[in-house]
C-alpha cells in the first residue's frame, strides 16, 4: 500500500452535520457562540419580563387609586344623604369594602396576586369561572355605555 492514499485532517477540512469545519476546535467556538447567544436572549427576556412587570403595577397603582376615589365619592354620598335610608347605609358599606380591596390591591405584587388567583381558581373552579363571566360582562357594558 502507498501512504500517498491516506491524509490527514490537515490536508483536508472536516464534514460535520452544518457544513466543513477547517478546525477541530471550531465545534468548542460553536458551543460559546451558542451559550452567549443564550446568555443574551436570557437577559432580553429578564429586561421584557422586568418592563412588563414595572407597567403592570403602575396600571394596578392606578386602578387601586381609582378604586379608592370610587370609594370615596361613595362615602360622601353617604354621608350627605339621610341616616335613616338603607340605600346610604349599603353605600357606605360599599364604600369601605372598595377602600379595603384597593388597599390589598396597591399593597400586593402581582406575582402574589396571580398566585392567589391561581390557587382560588384550582380551589373553587365553578366559582372562578362565574367571577370571570360575570367580570367579562360588566366590562363589555361599560365599554358599550363609555362609546354612547
Amino acid at each position: 500500500m502507498s501512504t500517498a492514499s491516506y491524509s490527514t485532517s490537515e490536508d483536508r477540512p472536516l464534514h460535520g452535520p452544518h457544513g466543513s469545519f477547517t478546525e477541530a476546535h471550531d465545534s468548542g467556538s460553536d458551543a460559546s457562540a451558542a451559550q452567549q447567544v443564550n446568555a443574551s436572549a436570557g437577559a432580553l427576556f429578564d429586561d421584557v419580563r422586568d418592563s412588563a412587570k414595572s407597567q403592570i403595577n403602575e396600571r394596578k397603582d392606578g386602578a387601586a387609586d381609582q378604586l379608592h376615589k370610587v370609594a370615596g365619592a361613595l362615602r360622601d354620598a353617604a354621608r350627605s344623604g339621610s341616616g335613616e335610608d338603607p340605600l346610604f347605609g349599603l353605600a357606605g358599606s360599599a364604600a369601605d369594602g372598595l377602600d379595603r380591596f384597593s388597599s390589598a390591591l396597591r399593597n400586593k405584587d402581582v406575582s402574589v396576586m396571580m398566585r392567589d388567583m391561581e390557587s382560588f381558581a384550582r380551589a373553587q373552579p365553578v366559582a372562578f369561572f362565574g367571577l370571570a363571566l360575570a367580570t367579562g360582562f360588566l366590562a363589555v357594558r361599560f365599554l358599550k355605555a363609555s362609546q354612547s
